[in-house]
């Protein structure tokens, strides 16, 4: 979310449909943006493909990895095509698990939010992008030993983003969520992304669906930036929110009708002066073996 780090000394210039950081070499290839077609305010390639750069591996500083060959299943099989969950069998799980459908993006009969093109044509959202909140903010104080089991650690009351709506939804260390924005708006507050809000702006914007998870972060002494929060937790996440990621990634495609394309924040702005350097710590195999395990729950 609002990482304090920032790329120093860093450059971009805008090519007819990309944008590359004036890094060193070896990052720049790394760093470089996910090829964009402004026509279409899309990422250019099938929507698997997009999600093979959009989820490259996101390591220290918003480092990013080389571009995935594959996805893990069931994510290269499902993103962008039909979803063919039925929406009573959804409604029967959050039932059962006690789970209100306001808390994960608000009524699952309303379409997602809508974003009009340069040709005038209006679509709903297609990004489902994964962040960290980056707070609270630690400086040097360790980790809590209980901050992913104490529902009355400072981190975990949700309730304190109704007043920051910067995305859809924020994800606590236990696992539950709270919706600041319904999935059939555009975030009220910010951009969610800085890539949103140079390249997209407000026609677009609702092309982009938001997702917080909370994750504190920590300062590296040894770095030349004394007021830096580099040091995420590592795991970055538990199983609860990466269910809960699962839940939410789900309930946004069946509005949709179609798998959406998740990314990470890292990604989606790379390129950009003072990219993010968040979800830190995440690890795609996890999430998609929640994603497994609920598909098989939902069938």
């Amino acid at each position: 979310m609002n990482s304090k780090f920032k790329i120093q000394n860093s450059k971009f210039v805008l090519l007819p449909t990309f944008v590359f950081c004036l890094l060193s070499s070896a990052i720049m290839a790394q760093n470089s943006a996910c090829q964009f077609d402004e026509k279409n305010l899309q990422f250019v390639g099938r929507p698997v493909e997009q999600a093979r750069c959009l989820l490259r591996p996101n390591k220290i500083g918003g480092v990013l990895g080389d571009q995935l060959k594959i996805l893990p299943k069931p994510l290269e099989a499902l993103i962008g095509e039909t979803v063919k969950i039925k929406k009573e069998n959804l409604r029967k799980y959050l039932k059962k698990h006690k789970i209100d459908e306001e808390t994960i993006g608000g009524n699952l009969d309303k379409p997602l939010s809508t974003a009009k093109l340069p040709n005038g044509e209006t679509i709903h959202a297609l990004y489902f992008i994964i962040h960290d909140t980056s707070t609270p903010y630690l400086k040097d104080a360790p980790f809590p030993e209980d901050f992913d089991t104490n529902a009355n650690w400072r981190g975990n009351d949700l309730t304190i983003w109704l007043k920051q709506p910067v995305a859809h939804i924020f994800v606590n260390r236990i696992g539950e969520s709270i919706t600041t924005t319904p999935f059939d708006e555009t975030v009220r507050k910010g951009w969610g992304t800085k890539f949103a809000r140079d390249f997209l702006k407000t026609d677009g914007k609702g092309l982009q669906i938001h997702i917080e998870l909370i994750q504190p972060r920590r300062r590296d002494a040894k770095n030349a930036n004394p007021e830096n929060d580099l040091i995420a937790p590592f795991p970055g996440f538990t199983d609860g929110q990466y269910e809960r990621l699962a839940l939410l990634y789900i309930s946004a495609s069946v509005r949709r009708e179609t798998w959406l394309i998740p990314a990470y924040h890292s990604a989606i702005d790379a390129g950009i002066k003072g990219a993010h350097d968040d979800p830190q710590n995440f690890e795609l195999r996890k999430f998609a073996e929640k994603l497994k395990f609920l598909l098989n729950k939902l069938k």
